[in-house]
């Protein structure tokens, strides 16, 4: 995974050899996994990870074009090339629900109110409050997958539910690298007020997917208060002072170039 401690383009390269490299990943999840859903597990998972499996398989069209506006006005075409190998990762996780699905006889949505919400936040705003409103349904899903794993006894939905869990890590800090680059050259004040407006936008998802998804979270043994905590936990990780120090190292780059 990449470190925080380059700037510029080779912070996008790095980012671009990283993704190659996972799409390469041999991993394989155990799709032979003959195990039957019981009733009651379908009831808890259906309708949850029916939404999960529509968020994740965005094309972010909108969000491609205003990356690939970024790299051009800063002379780094791999910026977007990143941001597009991201989206892909995001699609194989949807594949990935997809084909559970199909096998558990769970029908696949073609929309959904809270997905259209969130796809419409991200067409209203520019490309750091798109990256943002981003974050926030990368930051809930890390508890989600938790929680889904452990909410039926489907080895497959685990060895998944992991999967995704290991390549959301990798992509909070993707995120946080995007910016930490477009937040370099905003002034302190700015950056804190766009920090605790993030959180409080945050905190209310948290409340919709409680509602949404509460029956996953309960099967796995979460209380709101954990599941929120988690949350909050990831957002402090994605906000944390080395990130804050790569601002400034950013800002001061591009001042003396």
């Amino acid at each position: 995974m990449p470190s925080i401690n380059r700037t510029g383009s080779s912070v996008s390269k790095a980012w671009c050899s990283y993704f190659l490299a996972n799409r390469l990943d041999p991993q394989e999840m155990p799709w032979d996994d003959l195990y039957a859903l019981s009733a009651a597990e379908h009831r808890a998972i259906q309708h949850s990870i029916q939404q999960f499996q529509l968020g994740e398989g965005s094309e972010g069209r909108r969000l491609l074009d205003r990356g690939r506006a970024y790299s051009r006005a800063v002379g780094d075409p791999q910026f977007s090339d990143a941001l597009s190998l991201f989206i892909k990762e995001e699609q194989r996780h949807s594949a990935h629900l997809l084909r559970f699905m199909k096998a558990q006889g769970i029908p696949e949505l073609s929309s959904h109110w809270v997905d259209s919400v969130f796809r419409r936040l991200r067409v209203l705003a520019g490309l750091e409050l798109s990256l943002r409103v981003l974050v926030t349904a990368e930051i809930i899903a890390v508890p989600y997958y938790r929680a889904l794993g452990r909410a039926t006894a489907s080895e497959l939905l685990r060895a998944i539910s992991n999967r995704i869990l290991q390549d959301e890590a990798a992509h909070l800090k993707f995120q946080s690298s995007m910016l930490s680059r477009l937040g370099a050259l905003q002034r302190p004040l700015l950056r804190r007020l766009i920090s605790r407006l993030h959180r409080l936008f945050l905190v209310g998802t948290s409340f919709i997917v409680w509602v949404e998804h509460g029956s996953v979270f309960r099967a796995a043994g979460y209380t709101f208060e954990e599941f929120a905590l988690e949350a909050l936990w990831e957002f402090a990780a994605l906000e944390s002072p080395a990130h804050h120090a790569l601002n400034k190292r950013l800002a001061a780059s591009r001042m003396h170039s």
